[in-house]
């Protein structure tokens, strides 16, 4: 082998390895694209649209932890008030929640061969509750029981009414802004992220972190402006139909309430994480609720989001949590856009 083969055979070793090495750059390279698109549409996916609460709750304790356990579960405690003492009369709900001039059937199971016309009903205040025929009508604001008898069985149905008003084109529900698919804001309205929803999540981002978890802002505030471009950008990929499943129209995201924030990866596989689970079962305590819950999308108007929480203080959060509602039967508000 002459100098020139010599100096030829490692010059193609080199070749070789570079060709190598380029080959491995452009398949990780075409890996992180795939990875980018998917975390965008995720994230496009996310905003679900939301609901914010009034002012009012601004002054609303954000709870430490050592205070968490003194929140009691009343619901949960009193599962046996939901039967009469033999069991004839059965409430299928702990609570109605109703607003004015809105009825709903008495939420019962009776024993068989028992009916309707043959309970008593007397109510606690008959200026807040009408009770005929079985069916419940809202009249004013405030709340009261409704005691139900059969003989000498009885149970006990808390009510509560609520009240529906619109504010400089909001729309409050005793104090609760609502910004579902029903209820929208003005363009205008900008207040930023809120201190009593940073406060609540700060301590909750740090009771998490004790328990060796991390549970970060993912996103937050959203002004009107940018859930133009979030909505417009996912209808031109996937069109109408689908977007209105995973993304607020402008003015109805929750986003832009400054009540909102999407916790760490937002996809669906941070609900099965440790952190998503914490979140699910412990948010309440800090005056959140986990807006869109599984199996609540026809409620709702939109899919599961697992890391989508929404500010509303301690007491409604766990009344929430406890009896499995939404914020939508919490209220008594649909959420369907007006022209579908």
């Amino acid at each position: 082998m002459d100098s020139n083969e010599r100096i030829k055979q490692p010059r193609k070793t080199v070749y070789i390895l570079l060709l190598i090495g380029v080959a491995l750059l452009l398949i990780f390279g075409v890996y992180l694209l795939v990875g980018r698109a998917n975390t965008k549409k995720n994230t496009l996916e996310a905003d679900a649209s939301g609901v914010a609460i009034s002012e009012d709750l601004e002054e609303a304790e954000t709870p430490n932890r050592s205070s968490q356990s003194v929140v009691k579960k009343k619901y949960q405690e009193s599962t046996d008030s939901l039967s009469s003492k033999n069991g004839t009369i059965r409430l299928t709900q702990p609570h109605i929640y109703l607003r004015i001039s809105h009825e709903q059937k008495l939420p019962l199971k009776l024993s068989a061969g028992v009916t309707i016309s043959d309970l008593t009903c007397k109510v606690g205040n008959t200026d807040i509750v009408d009770v005929t025929d079985g069916v419940i009508t809202g009249l004013e604001a405030g709340e009261c029981n409704i005691t139900i008898s059969y003989g000498s069985e009885s149970v006990q149905l808390p009510v509560t009414i609520r009240e529906l008003n619109v504010v400089d084109e909001c729309t409050y529900v005793d104090g609760i802004l609502i910004a579902n698919k029903s209820y929208g804001m003005p363009k205008e309205y900008n207040p930023g992220m809120l201190p009593v929803t940073a406060q609540a999540f700060a301590q909750l981002k740090a009771d998490a972190s004790v328990d060796g978890l991390n549970i970060y802002e993912g996103s937050g505030y959203r002004d009107y402006e940018f859930q133009v471009k979030c909505y417009e950008s996912i209808v031109s990929a996937y069109g109408k139909e689908y977007a209105d499943t995973y993304s607020a129209r402008p003015g109805y995201s929750e986003h832009q309430t400054g009540y909102t924030i999407d916790c760490n990866t937002i996809n669906d596989e941070f609900g099965e994480t440790d952190e998503g689970k914490w979140l699910a079962e412990n948010c309440h305590k800090y005056g959140f609720i986990i807006r869109y819950p599984k199996g609540k999308e026809n409620i709702t108007g939109y899919s599961y989001e697992s890391w989508h929480i929404r500010y509303v203080g301690v007491e409604d959060a766990t009344a929430m949590y406890e009896q499995g509602l939404t914020l939508e039967e919490y209220l008594d508000v649909d959420s369907v856009y007006r022209d579908e």
